[in-house]
């Protein structure tokens, strides 16, 4: 998985930087043909925005928090992206018609 990241009004630092990654690359056990995953970290007067954009084959997921705190927000959109790969995988897996 490609993974990027960009930093809006300041400068990520590398531990922040590998922290993500390492996050990140945990998603794998959700869903396992995730191409790519662009985030974004943007630092506002009082909020802190984080964007994850992830693409899967066929899909793209858009995950996007606001917290005062770095920290909760990237949590936040962890969780977030999270539980949208779950519900693709489901979608996935549970395909089939029922039957009458």
């Amino acid at each position: 998985m490609e993974i990027q990241i960009t930093s809006r009004h300041n400068k990520a630092s590398q531990a922040l930087q590998e922290t993500i990654t390492a996050e990140l690359s945990k998603m794998e056990k959700y869903f396992d043909k995730i191409t790519s995953c662009h985030v974004v970290l943007d630092s506002e007067r009082v909020d802190k925005v984080v964007e994850i954009t992830m693409n899967t084959q066929g899909k793209q997921l858009v995950a996007t928090a606001k917290a005062d705190n770095l920290g909760k927000a990237i949590d936040d959109a962890m969780m977030k992206t999270e539980r949208q790969l779950k519900k693709l995988n489901n979608k996935i897996k549970n395909h089939k018609a029922v039957k009458v």
